[in-house]
């Protein structure tokens, strides 16, 4: 799949000089403060963004009340066309994802997070256009049937598209004059839509690709979506139907003389921004641009935390998207896609010429992990109370924390089992279109291990859009564990349909599940075209540890051919699992979350706030979690408190 650029820069200057429309824009705080969310069925605004990049816990709340907000949007696309030549519309709250994920970025990199996506606005037309749209066109019908004449025009036998052109020719399946006008002005992404494709012009690398394409590199894209003067894109996308016709995204970026704002951005325009910035977001292509620079003879150099030289590997320098830039790629750790701690980088650029008010520019980017805060969360109190009196706890809230909950869970030490005939407690993270746990029946017997149902994991499809890629599976036993010395897991386990290159791992996490380890050897397919009929037993050593872990089931892909639901939805594909058990370990029984407000300090434990009757002799776990985003951060430190003998 390939995104590619918009054609070169309109003359700006012009434009400025021809301004007779100047665009005022609302304030940019109005649309979402930390803590600040719409009430359920409304969804966050999609403009009106700010944040403070110098504050992680902004960083991170912004992070998941807005990013994170235009996730899932394959289920709003709302896609009302046909390949056959209706282009169709999309629904409201689809384009509010693609505006929200198109602010969230602006946002994040220091200009007007207020711009505008399908808002009415008409098709720009130049003089030397060669075919000339209706005035009247807007830029999102442009846009639309744009994306799907690229779509119309791919041959899956050959991976060719005349259409994947900035001037496609007239020839080409659903061409017409406005479909033309939209390529000449906008970006596309083939094989992505929506907010994934706004996320990929950022990023200007493929995430499931090795290659990167040649005009990435001078990060086109990621240029127009930043442009400060900007005020009005549009977005055209269809959804795909299979890796025979991929989605596609047409962004509409060119703006008409009365677009263009005349509020001034701010000097430099980075990206990665500087500050606290997430790290899934990051790229290999780093870059600087400023209004009227002149980076012909600029160089840059950046060093680590440590002040250690990050080595560059190669440097561009552009003037023919949106502003002029230099464009740097990074490797190692500064391109890195997922970090635990901190990772911060200084960067130097100097030799600036141009209509500028500095030479040199140097600022610094710290890569975090939006899915962990780095504030102490330890509750303080007494670690032995009397069941009739209870204790006394104290903690601090971490800044900018919009709630905070004390978890309040009783130790228990007698065996977990996890069997899928009962209700057995278990997170289920698959893919919709299959069932976790099936019956018997539904495979001729195979899913039996021991009773009439099982839990499976299989491959949903082939090729999933969203993701670009096999979608792993996976669930997790609902129940945190403290492994002591000697500490089992064991479970059944039936072969399905599972190629020699499909795997089944066991893993853990000391950290709410934001990274796994594996436990002991990946359990493999052994036959590409053949069950395996036999019912087997495994069994891993879980890491001791005084704090609680998570352990899930995971199954993946290791390359080659695959066994999917979708191809062969009543067959028993994957692998079936029952029947687990530990062995030496205490498990935590949650019996209360307590939410306070972020300005509590204190906290009484006894029965009230346990959940539960407290008794001699029993063991208590009290741990702080914050709430961040609308989100629920990874616990903090436990808390264990002994209940005395009378």
């Amino acid at each position: 799949m390939q995104i590619n650029h918009t054609l070169k820069t309109q003359n700006l200057s012009l434009i400025r000089r021809l301004l007779f429309g100047i665009i005022f824009l609302p304030s940019l705080s109005s649309a979402w403060q930390p803590g600040t969310y719409p009430a359920p069925p409304q969804r966050m605004s999609s403009s009106g963004f700010s944040v403070n990049r110098a504050d992680r816990n902004d960083v991170v709340a912004f992070w998941h009340a807005v990013y994170q907000a235009s996730e899932g949007y394959e289920n709003r696309v709302g896609w009302s066309g046909n390949f056959s030549g209706d282009n169709g519309t999309t629904s409201t709250a689809f384009r509010d994802d693609v505006e929200r994920r198109l602010n969230y970025f602006r946002a994040m990199c220091g200009v007007s997070g207020d711009v505008g996506v399908n808002r009415n606005n008409p098709v720009v037309i130049d003089p030397n256009d060669r075919f000339v749209p209706a005035a009247s066109t807007l830029k999102s019908a442009a846009s639309q049937n744009a994306a799907l004449m690229i779509a119309r025009n791919y041959n899956p036998s050959n991976g060719n598209n005349p259409a994947l052109s900035h001037d496609p020719p007239r020839n080409v399946e659903g061409w017409s004059s406005s479909a033309w006008n939209a390529a000449a002005k906008g970006s596309f992404a083939f094989g992505l839509y929506g907010p994934g494709a706004i996320t990929e012009y950022m990023i200007e690398r493929i995430s499931s690709s090795a290659v990167t394409s040649a005009w990435n590199t001078d990060v086109g894209h990621r240029r127009w979506n930043l442009f400060p003067d900007a005020t009005n894109f549009a977005t055209g996308d269809q959804p795909g139907r299979g890796v025979n016709v991929p989605p596609t995204n047409v962004l509409y970026v060119i703006q008409s003389p009365s677009e263009i704002s005349e509020n001034p951005g701010p000097d430099f325009v980075a990206y990665p921004a500087a500050g606290f910035f997430p790290v899934g977001i990051n790229t290999p292509f780093w870059s600087l641009s400023a209004k009227g620079a002149d980076f012909s003879n600029a160089t840059v150099r950046m060093t680590d935390a440590a002040g250690n030289p990050v080595p560059i590997i190669a440097v561009r320098r552009n003037n023919a998207y949106g502003d002029p830039a230099i464009i740097w790629e990074v490797g190692g750790n500064a391109a890195a896609r997922f970090v635990l701690a901190d990772t911060r980088f200084d960067v130097f650029v100097s030799g600036i010429q141009g209509k500028v008010q500095v030479s040199d520019y140097n600022y610094s980017v710290t890569l975090i992990n939006p899915n962990l805060i780095m504030d102490d969360q330890s509750i303080v109190g007494d670690e032995s109370i009397s069941a009739s009196q209870g204790g006394a706890y104290r903690f601090t809230p971490p800044v900018g924390a919009e709630a905070v909950r004390v978890v309040a869970a009783k130790r228990e030490s007698k065996k977990l089992r996890f069997s899928a005939e009962s209700a057995s407690t278990v997170i289920d993270e698959t893919a919709p279109n299959y069932s976790l746990r099936v019956k018997s029946r539904e495979f001729a017997g195979y899913a039996k291990l021991k009773g009439k149902q099982s839990y499976r994991l299989t491959f949903p499809n082939a090729y999933d859009p969203i993701r670009r890629g096999v979608l792993e599976q996976s669930f997790q036993l609902g129940r945190d564990i403290i492994a002591k010395p000697g500490a089992k897991l064991s479970f059944r386990y039936r072969r399905g349909f599972m190629t020699k290159t499909s795997a089944l791992e066991v893993q853990a996490s000391t950290n709410g599940g934001v990274s796994w380890q594996r436990l002991g050897n990946p359990i493999k397919g052994v036959s590409d075209n053949t069950l395996q009929g036999k019912v087997l037993k495994a069994e891993r050593s879980l890491p001791q540890s005084s704090t609680p872990i998570r352990i899930r089931f995971h199954y993946y892909r290791e390359g080659g051919a695959i066994y999917t639901h979708e191809a062969a939805p009543t067959s028993p594909t994957g692998i079936f699992i029952d029947e687990i058990r530990t062995k030496n370990c205490d498990w935590l029984d949650v019996k209360r979350e307590n939410v306070l407000s972020n300005e509590t300090r204190n906290f009484d434990f006894n029965s009230g706030t346990a959940g539960s009757s407290i008794v001699p002799n029993q063991l208590w776990s009290l741990r702080l979690q914050t709430l961040l985003g609308g989100v629920w951060q990874p616990h903090g430190p436990e808390r264990v408190v002994r209940v005395a003998a009378p």
